[in-house]
């Protein structure tokens, strides 16, 4: 990856001001703890590399870093290496992102540390019919509960938000989540205003989409589609030329109310036949038996009871929808990568075969060369780890510049 200058004067010469220097020293620091944090840790000499910096602008850039508390550096076994062992930074966890993702019955409150690494979290209950009002007060006291319990020395980037939903990202309005009846809520302000913390918030499908290119089964992929199916419906998101697909608005990516049948069966939004409206969560675990099941205990229940008749019929038909939704995106979007996260995970495992062959015939043969489908592959920490990024975003535009909160 190329360092990141600023541009020269127009008149050709160069700009040796103290400004231009700060910009293009503050540049490589976001360039530097960016690709540590996305990758947990990192040789020094791996840095030097991917940046194209030389060794000793890399030693001053980590060693001011470390100074800030940003990262650690250790020296490695030296196991297999040739020559002396070598310095490995990593992201420090004591610099933290909390996370909200208000669900289907559920909020969930999390602490998610600089290096990835899923510190904590706390499901609660969501009543039915529970304002944004209520969800942020609820929120905001956990949150502030938290904080006291979380090591000496931690300091907070922020708190991002994962809304199951249309959102205005900039203000950081909610304009429409049907899963939870909200509509124009300015959600961010009111849990800002429970916790004294910097808030952004963005859609959830989106975040996973991002998190599952950047730290998962998307990393190295520049073209992907993203389905995922969450208790309270289904989402997605798509990666065109290493870029997450926004939209005119910012409302791209609502994969799952796609219309792909004629059946009158109504999503969360109230459109019919759509993928949401067709593959649905509660139908499987209602016909399991199950109540309040993790995707972990819906997963080995399936495993367990998938050729029975019933719910035999009900898979198969969930894969031919779910097929015939995929089979659209790649002939509309062309990605090498499908991935299918949340409870679409089991579909793909119990059923791929089918899943394949109900593709086929709705695709141009061209849309299938070179495509693979996989699972998503960072499990429940996907969507704490995606939200975290909205938190940890400022810091890793300025991080000697950002003011972190302490516990």
């Amino acid at each position: 990856m190329p360092s990141r200058t600023l541009p020269p004067p127009a008149s050709g010469a160069v700009n040796l001001s103290p400004r231009a220097n700060f910009g293009v020293r503050q540049a490589n620091l976001s360039q530097v703890l960016t690709l540590i944090h996305q990758h947990g840790a990192l040789r020094r000499s791996d840095l030097t590399l991917m940046t194209g910096l030389n060794r000793s602008t890399i030693l001053d850039l980590v060693a001011n870093l470390q100074k800030h508390g940003l990262v650690t550096q250790t020296r490695t076994s030296g196991v297999g290496e040739i020559g002396r062992p070598s310095i490995e930074v990593a992201a420090s966890d004591a610099i933290v992102s909390f996370v909200v993702i208000p669900r289907l019955g559920e909020i969930t409150i999390g602490v998610v540390g600089l290096g990835g690494n899923v510190v904590m979290r706390q499901r609660q209950a969501l009543p039915e019919g529970a304002t944004p009002e209520f969800a942020a007060g609820l929120a905001g006291e956990v949150i502030n509960q938290l904080k006291k319990t979380l090591g000496k020395g931690t300091r907070i980037a922020g708190i991002g938000v994962a809304a199951p939903g249309q959102v205005r990202v900039k203000i950081g309005n909610v304009r429409f989540a049907p899963s939870l009846g909200w509509r124009e809520s300015s959600f961010a302000a009111l849990l800002e205003a429970h916790t004294n913390l910097p808030v952004r918030l963005d859609n959830d499908a989106s975040l996973a989409c991002a998190a599952e290119q950047t730290f998962g089964a998307g990393a190295g992929f520049d073209n992907m589609v993203f389905l995922i199916g969450v208790p309270g419906g289904v989402g997605g998101g798509a990666v065109i030329k290493g870029e997450l697909l926004r939209g005119h608005h910012g409302y791209a990516g609502e994969l799952g109310h796609m219309r792909i049948s004629d059946s009158e069966a109504q999503d969360y939004s109230g459109i019919p036949g759509t993928l949401e409206a067709m593959v649905v969560r509660d139908h499987l675990v209602t016909a399991l038996g199950l109540s309040d099941a993790d995707d972990e205990q819906l997963f080995e229940a399936l495993r367990l009871r998938h050729n029975e008749p019933d719910i035999s019929e009900l898979l198969d038909r969930q894969v031919h929808y779910l097929g015939r939704a995929v089979a659209l995106l790649l002939v509309a979007l062309n990605p090498q990568l499908v991935v299918l996260s949340g409870f679409l995970e089991i579909h793909l495992e119990l059923r791929k075969d089918q899943l394949l062959k109900e593709i086929q015939p709705q695709a141009l043969p061209f849309a299938l060369e070179g495509v693979e489908i996989r699972p998503g592959s960072m499990g429940s920490n996907l969507l704490p780890v995606g939200t975290a990024e909205l938190g940890f975003q400022a810091l890793l535009q300025n991080p000697l510049g950002f003011e972190l909160a302490k516990a």
